[in-house]
């Protein structure tokens, strides 16, 4: 697949090693020299194993595109998702355990999702009767996006059923990418209740689920525990906040078309403050609405039975000319000869 630009702050050290160091682990265990995979990337495996240690989003793309091509086709997200422990989460997980009820959970882990190294970002909808954990992978490379979509839900059941008992059973997974041709190893770790081909990534849940009291609550402990893991995130969250409401905002509103004055108004200030903001990290409200249209096709793309005009209109297009030409300008390809070279991604 050709190479793709990434934005700036995907070359910031921002990232936890939390993620690359259980795909390490897996990769070893399936006899892959883990070493081999970090030549050259600016860490080590051992490096890995540091807490304090930041990687770039570039960097974590690399590592995981190596990983892909020595176990293709096998489900290696799902492998790095289920292998995961909530101790695998540092502070973050003794923080969920002691959440009150698994609403809280989700929000802080939503609030705090940057500290797990994942290379997706998540959102909790609450319905009357069920509930949608809907993830998204905005790096614009379609290989990665399966692999963050299926390490985060295989490594979400995991922690669920740790905080609230083995008895958790989602009630099904959406995802965008057609089935793959692993698609038993989705059924052995997450379930037969499996839907390909749709136009979100989403774990759906009675929501009865979300007002269950956690058996581990502690409030003083939770406290404390909040503090430390607050003031330990303060400068991560200061740098990343801002670019990750704002693409928040943009993914929300993206079938109806995104407005800066919308967004910023959001954000209790003006359009002028958010651009001054955004630029102060070398970023422009156009490019980062670009990055989202882009991830969010390339992950619309790899449903061969979804059509280009159901994906333009999905984008906030209001013609599929718009989006080719959009589309031959990020890549080079049509949307159609990206679609035709998805599948030599994994050889």
């Amino acid at each position: 697949m050709p190479s793709t630009p990434i934005d700036t702050h995907f070359d910031l050290a921002l990232v936890s090693p939390f993620l690359l160091q259980t795909l390490a682990e897996v990769l070893s265990d399936k006899g892959v020299n883990s070493e081999r995979l970090c030549l050259g990337l600016g860490f080590t495996v051992e490096e890995l194993q540091d807490p304090a240690q930041r990687i770039s989003y570039r960097q974590a793309v690399s590592m995981i595109q190596r990983a892909l091509a020595a176990l293709p086709e096998r489900g290696l997200g799902l492998w790095v998702g289920h292998h995961n422990v909530l101790g695998t989460l540092g502070l973050l997980g003794h923080v969920l355990s002691l959440c009150r009820t698994l609403r809280d959970a989700f929000e802080i882990g939503r609030r705090f999702q940057h500290t797990t190294g994942s290379m997706a970002v998540c959102n909790l909808l609450e319905g009357p009767e069920e509930s949608f954990v809907e993830v998204e992978c905005r790096l614009p490379y379609a290989d990665v996006q399966v692999f963050a979509v299926e390490e985060f839900f295989a490594s979400l059941l995991v922690y669920n059923r740790t905080l609230i008992g083995t008895g958790f059973q989602p009630l099904r997974f959406e995802f965008t990418h057609t089935a793959p041709s692993y698609e038993a190893e989705y059924v052995r770790l997450l379930g037969p209740n499996l839907h390909f081909g749709c136009l979100h990534n989403r774990m759906v849940i009675a929501s009865h689920w979300l007002d269950l009291q956690l058996p581990s609550h502690h409030p003083v402990a939770l406290r404390q525990a909040l503090k430390l893991l607050e003031s330990e995130c303060a400068q991560v969250q200061q740098r990343m906040g801002l670019l990750e409401t704002v693409e928040r905002a943009i993914a929300r509103d993206l079938p109806y078309g995104s407005h800066i004055d919308k967004v910023a108004s959001d954000l209790n200030m003006s359009s002028r403050t958010l651009r001054r903001r955004l630029s102060e990290h070398d970023m422009t409200f156009d490019a980062l609405q670009e990055q989202v249209r882009r991830a969010r096709a390339m992950s619309l793309l790899g449903n061969p039975e979804m059509p280009i005009e159901r994906i333009a209109e999905a984008l906030g297009y209001s013609d599929v000319r718009g989006f080719r030409r959009a589309f031959k300008r990020w890549t080079g390809l049509s949307p159609s000869g990206f679609r035709d070279e998805v599948p030599a991604s994994a050889d």
